[in-house]
């Protein structure tokens, strides 16, 4: 029963990868709205360490914004507040002059930003298990006021999401998990003029156990018809994107062992995977090491040095590199922060590339289970 089971919910599962590739086309339009980034980077620190790995390693709130089958994971309530920071990135970008000397001769910059969110989940037995999700993401400065303390304006450009997520066990060893948020975007153009807009976006996942240590799993993020401007200039399109996963799970005497791999097709824009490995030792403290690779095509503004004017380029941006971060559990409280590579533009042939601020982005959370 158990083999018919497990062959049930591979077929099932590779199934669900055929129609979900099938169904996610590539974006039209060259240019996605800022949310489609912002719904991708709602990863809580516990992932961020291992290379930012979830497909098949996610599990409880933790699961909330990722891949929704793994709600299904949690025995008790759980409740975790996620918070990341993206520092403001300078990159400098030179090339040779006419005495093959490199100078530099354009800039980009990407200002700072942070995402917090705020994950719940509780389950309901034969029922599955429910979950309920806020996260905010807020661009430049928090507030600004005059001389006399009256607000000018605040969060500049902000995305808010509000999502219901279900998580259902299936058959056994096979669970799926949905999640749909209500999206806010709000964005400022060239001229400083502020626009808002609103539409909704839905991630279907599924996760498969092949064994008692392997589990493999698969999801659809930001299944969506776009963001509605008023204005048409915005860009409001939202990308669906794939990512498959597997993860193997051990305990060795006091020590506990997880080890992730992720990948993102088709890979448009060059090679896109995570990797990562957790250890804890007696369930106390933990430690995480990662390694990823994400590239994604970014229309953005970039200042001519020489000629102190702004134009929008097209160019690849690249996270590439090492991931750390470290758990730490009080009872039923656990404590996670993470060490992660920021996205800089890449170079083109003869360029060269210097960071001058930014290269480094950093995760906390704290979560609770009763």
């Amino acid at each position: 029963m158990k083999y018919i089971c497990n062959c049930t919910g591979i077929a099932l599962f590779c199934l669900t990868v055929h129609f979900f590739l099938s169904s996610s086309v590539a974006t039209a339009a060259n240019t996605t709205a800022l949310a489609d980034r912002f719904l991708k980077q709602l990863l809580g620190a516990e992932h961020h360490g291992m290379g930012g790995s979830f497909v098949g390693t996610t599990r409880g709130a933790n699961a909330l914004g990722s891949n929704p089958a793994g709600i299904s994971a949690a025995e008790e309530s759980q409740f975790v507040i996620h918070a990341t920071r993206f520092p403001r990135t300078i990159a400098l970008l030179s090339k040779p002059n006419l005495k093959s000397n490199y100078e530099d001769y354009s800039q980009y910059e990407q200002g700072a930003y942070g995402i917090e969110t705020l994950n719940y989940i509780f389950p309901m037995g034969r029922l599955g298990t429910f979950g309920f999700a806020l996260a905010f993401l807020q661009e430049g400065n928090f507030r600004r006021v005059d001389h006399q303390g009256k607000a000018l304006n605040s969060f500049p450009q902000n995305n808010l999401a509000i999502g219901l997520s279900y998580g259902l066990n299936i058959l056994k060893g096979t669970v799926i998990g949905v999640d749909t948020k209500w999206l806010r975007s709000k964005v400022t153009d060239a001229n400083a003029i502020e626009h808002l807009g609103h539409g909704y976006a839905y991630n279907v996942g599924l996760i498969q156990q092949i064994s008692d240590a392997i589990q493999m799993g698969v999801v659809a993020r930001n299944l969506s018809n776009g963001l509605s401007f008023s204005e048409v200039s915005i860009p409001d399109t939202m990308a669906r994107t794939i990512v498959a996963g597997i993860a193997y799970q051990r305990e060795l005497s006091n020590t506990a062992l997880r080890i992730g791999l992720d990948v993102h097709p088709p890979f448009r824009d060059g090679v896109r995977a995570n990797v990562g490995v957790e250890v804890w030792y007696r369930n106390r403290i933990g430690g995480r090491i990662g390694y990823l690779r994400h590239t994604e095509k970014r229309y953005a503004s970039v200042f001519l040095l020489e000629d102190g004017v702004f134009e929008t380029e097209e160019r690849l941006w690249k996270a590439e590199g090492l991931c750390f971060g470290i758990g730490i559990r009080f009872g039923n409280i656990v404590l996670n922060a993470a060490y992660t590579p920021q996205f800089i533009p890449t170079v083109s042939a003869e360029e060269r590339i210097h960071i001058a601020q930014g290269a480094a982005a950093y995760a906390f959370s704290i979560g609770q289970t009763y």
